[in-house]
């Protein structure tokens, strides 16, 4: 069983005291940052969302994202440049020395 001391939750207030004493910094600034990130999140796994359920296409994911976060949120793609029509520059076959 857990003692009192244990089973205690700080507030969201005493949380949010720590902090701006720690980065001596205003509540709102605070406030506002920890909000816009958060909201980010839920933005950006909505996106993520309708795009793999095919309720919004690619490139509209690319434009509300950018191709930066879209990459790393939906990890490499198969086949890379070659499959988007890119060039796929050659791997140069490595100098062997000559056998005696």
């Amino acid at each position: 069983m857990k003692t009192e001391q244990e089973a205690y939750r700080r507030t969201a207030g005493e949380e949010l005291e720590f902090v701006c004493q720690r980065l001596d910094a205003g509540e709102i600034e605070i406030l506002g940052k920890a909000l816009r990130r958060g909201l980010f999140e839920i933005y950006k796994a909505v996106v993520l969302h309708e795009l793999a359920a095919g309720r919004l296409d690619r490139l509209e994911a690319r434009r509300r994202l950018g191709h930066l976060v879209l990459g790393r949120a939906s990890g490499p793609q198969a086949g890379g440049a070659r499959a988007r029509g890119g060039s796929v520059r050659a791997r140069r076959p490595p100098v062997r020395s000559p056998g005696r």
